[in-house]
């Protein structure tokens, strides 16, 4: 009864528009007032012990970094590189959104980071250009999920903390499925760019804060900061130098010192704002943490997931049959519920059964994220959709068909992952040892 009573008093709240924070904390206090065996100060040591983790400490550090990087100007130069490397391709300015998205998740790892600041350019530039309003902001907010893939990712972070598994391996085993998603979004962008006879890339239609033809010389030069920072990261975690907190310590001196005394765009006062944004994003985050970590606690003390696990051991489901059931358990929990909070609560509950069926860490944790992130773009959660829907001034209704295509693109890439692993492992394998 008790158990009945936690799930039912969580998901009544989520369904009365109640923070998800303040959702958590109400549903599992429900064993503290009425079990004898479980205490306040259980809870309080449970939640304090869910943030106390080495590997966590990257998340301000990179929500920082990104933050520090937006005062730079990188969103323009990102744009530039992207327009030099696509060319006047059929459907190019869609193109550059799905490239610019997947420069952009190397340095910010935030999929609604990505729609704020690529967006407000982009969006205006591809409706100009002759796409639907609807076309243009779904590509947007689809071309932004791969932020949580491509490393530095905040939610990689997080699931390599739960789940005691390598941010590193996790880190390098995202970037060919990023990549891939990409493509197949680009594949999509081109029969649309092709069916509705769509303009290629007008020099004019994207404002790039300077007067200079498209060069690909300069185009280099724009890349330098980006890719130096990405390759300190990558390559130094790679390689054993240091590890995914220390990289991200790394990344903040060294964007600081390029915004402060290279750059030199911004105020003292920007600087000030945008720290102060970095820190209430990160509270909120460990906020959230503290309090599905506690949650968690009480369906693992309840034991929820024992006839679940039973089930599934007795009756031998393959491994990729499982990961097709996770994929959709996590597409429906993140339509509903932010990223961060559903696999705070579900990742420990499955690890058991992943364990039993012997799948390799890595590649469920790309799965999980993959499509946990995919709640980002799906109504009514869809919060990357809702904003992208805002900067073209249309609404989710109507992009629904947009939605719809650019969903069945990714659940597909993620169906390719599942049945060839060896995407996800491959750079794992090849340059990480053990």
């Amino acid at each position: 009864m008790v158990l009945v009573g936690v799930v039912a008093v969580f998901f009544t709240c989520l369904l009365l528009g109640v923070p998800v924070v303040f959702s958590l904390v109400l549903a599992s206090a429900i064993p503290v007032l009425v079990d004898p065996l479980v205490s306040l100060t259980q809870m309080s040591t449970i939640m304090l012990e869910s943030i106390q983790s080495f590997t966590l400490l990257a998340i301000p550090l990179f929500i920082f970094c990104g933050r520090i990087m937006n005062l730079t100007g990188v969103t323009e130069d990102l744009i530039y590189i992207s327009k030099a490397l696509v060319g006047k391709a059929k459907g190019s300015l869609a193109h550059i959104n799905i490239v610019t998205s997947i420069f952009f998740a190397a340095i910010s790892g935030s999929s609604v980071a990505d729609v704020a600041s690529l967006g407000r350019v982009l969006i205006p530039a591809m409706i100009k250009a002759g796409y639907s309003r609807e076309f243009a902001a779904t590509i947007t907010a689809a071309s932004s999920t791969i932020g949580s893939i491509i490393p530095p990712s905040i939610l990689l972070i997080v699931y390599g903390a739960l789940a005691q598994t390598s941010v590193a391996a996790l880190f390098m085993g995202g970037i060919i499925p990023g990549i891939l998603i990409g493509l197949m979004q680009m594949g999509y962008a081109y029969y649309y760019a092709s069916k509705n006879e769509v303009g290629n890339v007008d020099n004019k239609d994207i404002n790039l804060g300077e007067n200079e033809r498209l060069s690909k010389l300069v185009a280099v030069r724009k890349s330098i900061f980006p890719l130096s920072l990405f390759l300190v990261v990558i390559v130094g975690i790679m390689s054993g130098v240091f590890t995914a907190t220390e990289a991200a310590s790394i990344a903040v001196v060294y964007v600081v010192i390029v915004a402060l005394f290279i750059k030199k765009g911004s105020s003292l006062k920007e600087y000030g704002a945008a720290t102060k944004k970095a820190a209430m994003e990160s509270s909120v985050i460990y906020i959230l943490i503290a309090a599905a970590g506690f949650l968690s606690w009480v369906l693992t003390y309840y034991e929820v997931m024992d006839p679940i696990i039973n089930f599934l051991i007795n009756s031998n489901v393959p491994a990729s049959g499982f990961l097709l059931l996770l994929m959709l358990l996590y597409v429906i929990l993140g339509t509903f519920m932010e990223p961060t909070s559903a696999m705070l609560i579900f990742v420990p509950l499955l690890l058991p059964v992943m364990e039993s069926l012997q799948i390799d860490p890595v590649v469920a944790g790309i799965v999980t994220v993959m499509a946990i992130r995919l709640g980002t773009v799906t109504p009514p959660y869809g919060l990357s959709t809702l904003m992208a829907s805002k900067i073209a001034e249309t609404n989710v209704i109507k992009m629904l068909k947009h939605i719809l295509l650019f969903v069945f693109v990714y659940m597909l890439s993620i169906i390719i992952i599942i049945f060839v692993p060896d995407l996800v492992t491959f750079l794992p394998d090849l340059f990480i040892d053990g």
